[in-house]
């Protein structure tokens, strides 16, 4: 049975504490609350709880999951006390999972463990998260974090969080039992149709400019969601990485015809025209509420697992999981398939140039993964038309 934290300080906001205890037990999930100080905890409109724990006996080997409930002055309470810090850096550093409702994604930042994550929070606080990338929707989850914006997406929050733990049959059994509403599953579950004609309309727009590349985007998409589906990634984070998948060179609508094109070897500057795409594409969406999610797919999908990529020279799992992935099925599709300088390679010889290059260019991980979905089916991977 998963085991999970709640940090409960004074004044936590008990919508976004209660909602979440009561739905994760009635999935199974064990849940312990701990105070940070002996004896009952009072909320911010003056609810008592006792406490499972006194924080000091806890221990983050013993635990799955940290979840942090938001509220004032909880949220200040909670970003004061060492030991919860503490708590948040050994969660990260063991890959497991963190939530955080509301203003406690603060909490987070000044943890110092979503840099460069894409988060979302209450509005007011989405300038204090040091960082990290807000999207303004009810749930964002991304790699380890998971993040939500208020007491009134705090059932969404706990079925996304039910969802990573025991599964979404669990998650949505319990929603059904709940009678939770079609707009409160919204997040959970994405239209299909959503941005779909003005994502195909943009990449129609890029592969007109060079009739090599033209499929490309969607071979690298069709890889990276199947790579997406082997790691078990939720709704969200599919749609996410279908769309930074499909709109990932989109900077290359900025970029000179006859550079794209060229049959020999590029310039010097030609090959910084080339480099420059990651940033103009990070430009021609950013500011767009539903495609901030994808900013750091786009702008960080040519770092290398080394730290020799561009633009930021990232390194290892500093660099956003939706970008290695895109980065290692970008790579395959291009090897597969013709250029104007070159034959594409077969999908043996381009599966061993692959594995070459683990730990440099690509994460290990992600390389293990893109070959077992290749060996699944020839190529042309699982159907995910549900995406398109």
């Amino acid at each position: 049975m998963p085991k999970t934290l709640i940090p409960l300080a004074e004044g936590f906001e008990e919508i976004e504490t209660l909602t979440v205890v009561d739905v994760l037990r009635r999935a199974g999930i064990s849940v312990v609350l701990a105070g940070l100080q002996n004896g009952p905890v009072e909320s911010v409109r003056k609810v008592s709880i006792i406490p499972d724990e006194f924080l000091d006996t806890i221990k983050s080997d013993d635990f799955d999951m940290i979840i942090l409930p938001g509220g004032q002055p909880g949220t200040s309470n909670l970003s004061s006390d060492i030991r919860v810090k503490r708590l948040l850096v050994e969660f990260s550093e063991a890959g497991k999972l963190i939530a955080a409702i509301c203003a406690a994604t603060t909490v987070l930042a000044e943890a110092g463990i979503i840099k460069d994550k894409r988060v979302t929070s209450y509005p007011t606080y989405k300038d204090k998260l040091n960082g990290a990338f807000f999207v303004d929707n009810a749930v964002v989850s991304d790699g380890n974090i998971i993040t939500s914006q208020g007491p009134g997406t705090a059932m969404s929050f706990a079925l996304a969080i039910v969802s990573r733990l025991a599964g979404q049959h669990a998650a949505d059994t319990i929603a059904r039992e709940l009678l939770v509403n079609d707009n409160e599953q919204q997040q959970l579950v994405w239209d299909k149709y959503l941005f779909n004609s003005t994502v195909q309309s943009l990449v129609e727009a890029l592969e007109m400019k060079d009739r090599y590349t033209q499929g490309h985007a969607k071979r690298v998409t069709d890889l990276s969601l199947s790579i997406g589906a082997k790691l078990s990634l939720s709704a969200i984070e599919m749609r996410d990485l279908y769309l930074g998948s499909m709109l990932h060179d989109i900077g290359k609508v900025a970029t000179e015809h006859d550079v794209l094109s060229k049959v020999e070897s590029l310039n010097l500057r030609e090959e910084t025209l080339i480099r420059e795409h990651p940033i103009k594409g990070t430009l021609c969406i950013v500011g767009i509420d539903n495609l901030n999610a994808i900013v750091p797919t786009i702008l960080h999908h040519h770092e290398r697992w080394d730290g020799t990529g561009y633009p930021a020279r990232l390194k290892g799992e500093q660099i956003p999981l939706h970008a290695r992935i895109v980065c290692v099925a970008d790579a395959f599709a291009a090897m597969i398939s013709n250029r104007s300088f070159r034959p594409g390679m077969s999908k043996e010889q381009a599966m061993r140039e692959i594995q070459k290059q683990k730990g440099s260019q690509f994460d290990p991980f992600i390389v293990d993964v893109l070959i077992e979905c290749l060996n699944d089916s020839p190529y042309e991977m699982k159907d995910f038309s549900f995406y398109f």
